[in-house]
């Protein structure tokens, strides 16, 4: 693996880590359905829905402090602006994928 491909590999693992996390949470949201049918309840729903919703932005933490490689701020965050699906970085402008130089 070359040098210049490892901060990559991290901003994947990252993402790959809040598509699990989504995931999760979402299985568990639907997993209440059924428990609050048996139970005659709203409850569940709503605890599932808090771990959905807790899951996602646990998830999404370590993705939006990925730093850029190139002038190390956050990459996918400037101020109050967020944008996960963006292809630079929203500071330099530098493009995801591209070697840092």
């Amino acid at each position: 693996m070359s040098r210049a491909s490892e901060p990559w590999q991290d901003y994947r693992r990252r993402r790959r880590l809040l598509l699990w996390c989504f995931l999760l949470g979402l299985a568990i949201f639907a997993g209440s359905f059924p428990v609050a049918k048996i139970w005659y309840s709203d409850r569940p729903l709503y605890v599932g829905l808090a771990l959905f919703v807790g899951l996602a932005a646990l998830g999404s933490v370590p993705l939006s402090r990925f730093p850029c490689p190139r002038c190390g701020e956050p990459f996918i965050h400037k101020g109050r602006l967020r944008d996960v699906f963006t292809r630079r970085c929203l500071h330099c402008r530098h493009p995801r994928w591209a070697d840092p130089v």
